[in-house]
């Protein structure tokens, strides 16, 4: 049925018209109440519909039920706002076709699929996906977007995109405060078992290969976990199991900023491989514990900290020939590494150890200890690392396909020909070629979205809004308020 014929009514035809569509609303608004809800309209500007797989149909107004099995459609001058049980929030921009395939909350298979057949959406995933990052995800015909506690949107474009683009160009600033793209310092190179990374105040992420990482992010592995990360200036970190690990600051190539890496050690064991930053200057890169200080030049290094060094740890006493668990190990394999601050200085140099126990004074072991020399997870210099496909990006290019851009957490696109791991403000895009990539900055038509940011949505006061330029409800072009 297409909407917009019944849209040039006035007077008491645009009267009957709405009386017709409130009387069909209303009904299936009572069918609905008679099945499990997924959610509800939390707004609607212009009309849409629901339909069921038996093919009947129903008139949307605000507050009515939103169906397990639905497919929702909005017209080509209308909006509408969900919201579903687990407090998952969803803007459908116009002419968007969009269903609730499967919506189960509060159960052993807990989870959520949507899809996308046409238009556009932007969300914010609720309760689901924070207790289970990856339960809830969005289908398109060519796509899968896995969701991990996230904020983005996500187009179906041909050329309304095109349209949209080169009216945005007029615009003085984007209508979407846009997080850079360089927000993401690193990325997940390679992960066996479970590893997480989480900001403070959030929801755990999950890490899988391609995972972005950011400043500020504690990663843990478990105890079956071992994971490789790989950071813009190709400085390369392997964890051991029961590692973490804090990006407690990162800037690479930023005009406002000058290139510095520092990272905290909470406890475990990991190996470093430096990159650009610490070759340029060593000083530049800054890795601290509980008990010191290590500084670098141009370095390969195994370091161990648990006990007294770990974050947690208990201040146990050294014994004369240090063991494992007893404070903070370091083997220098590549360069030269020293102990700083708040122990005294001391020069590791290549193929020895150094330790510092509970009495904050570095020292020179005799030799490696048996430990040091069985590091589970590998010496990171020595893995292949494409690091184009890593953080490489493409120039947008304007084609028909599919365009998904991050606010907030991660999202993966993938289809039969690879995965797009994207974090917070990036661009992931699909086209006729099947390959997912990312995109060099946010298109315009995405940036200057006037349709809400459904968690900064606020119901206005009139139901009726000007949406480029129109002002739908004029006479000739008379819809309901419903």
């Amino acid at each position: 049925m297409q909407f917009d014929s019944l849209l040039p009514f006035s007077g008491r035809g645009a009267g009957a018209l709405c009386g017709l569509l409130l009387g069909l609303a209303l009904l299936g608004g009572t069918a609905a109440q008679a099945q499990t809800r997924a959610g509800e309209v939390q707004h609607l500007q212009g009309m849409a519909t629901a339909q069921q797989s038996n093919g009947a149909v129903r008139f949307l107004v605000k507050g009515d039920a939103i169906l397990e099995g639905d497919t929702l459609t909005t017209t080509e001058k209308g909006f509408a706002v969900v919201q579903l049980g687990d407090g998952s929030k969803i803007t459908l921009r116009p002419a968007t076709v969009f269903a609730v395939e499967r919506f189960a909350q509060d159960q052993a298979n807990e989870g959520a699929v949507l899809r996308l057949f046409k238009g556009g959406m932007r969300a914010i995933s609720g309760l689901i996906n924070r207790r289970n990052p990856g339960a809830m995800e969005v289908r398109t015909s060519t796509a899968t977007i896995g969701i991990r506690g996230t904020s983005f949107d996500a187009r179906l474009c041909g050329d309304d995109c095109r349209l949209e683009d080169n009216a945005a160009l007029s615009h003085s600033k984007p209508a979407t405060a846009v997080p850079p793209a360089d927000s993401v310092v690193a990325r997940v190179v390679s992960v066996r078992g479970e590893a997480a990374a989480v900001q403070t105040g959030k929801s755990p992420r999950r890490l899988v290969d391609g995972a972005p990482l950011y400043a500020g992010d504690e990663v843990k592995t478990a105890a079956d976990g071992i994971a490789v990360i790989g950071f813009r200036d190709e400085t390369r970190l392997s964890l051991n199991p029961e590692t973490a690990f804090r990006i407690t600051g990162f800037s690479y190539r930023n005009p406002n900023a000058s290139d510095n890496i520092a990272l905290q050690i909470l406890r475990g064991g990991l190996r470093v491989f430096t990159g650009l930053i610490a070759k340029s200057d060593p000083k530049s890169m800054s890795l601290r514990t509980r008990l010191s200080t290590i500084g670098i030049r141009g370095t390969g290094m195994d370091i161990s900290c648990e006990g007294p060094c770990a974050e947690d740890g208990p201040d146990t006493p050294t014994s004369a020939t240090p063991a494992q668990g007893e404070g903070l190990f370091m083997v220098t394999w590549l360069g030269l590494t020293y102990f700083g601050p708040p122990a005294s200085d001391l020069d590791i140099p290549l193929g020895q150890a150094g330790f510092v126990g509970t009495a904050r004074v570095a020292r020179l072991l005799d030799g490696v200890p048996a430990f040091m020399l069985n590091f589970a997870a590998p010496r990171p210099d020595g893995l292949s690392i494409d690091w184009q496909q890593l953080f490489g990006a493409i120039p947008a290019s304007g084609e028909d396909g599919l365009y998904v851009f991050v606010r907030d957490g991660a999202v993966s696109l993938r289809t039969g020909r690879g995965v797009s791991e994207l974090g917070i403000g990036e661009t992931g895009f699909l086209g006729a070629d099947g390959l997912p990539r990312r995109l060099e900055g946010v298109p315009r038509f995405m940036s200057d979205d006037p349709f809400p940011i459904p968690e900064l949505f606020s119901q206005p006061e009139t139901r009726i809004l000007q949406m480029f330029g129109t002002t739908l409800g004029q006479p000739g072009q008379e819809i309901c308020r419903l």
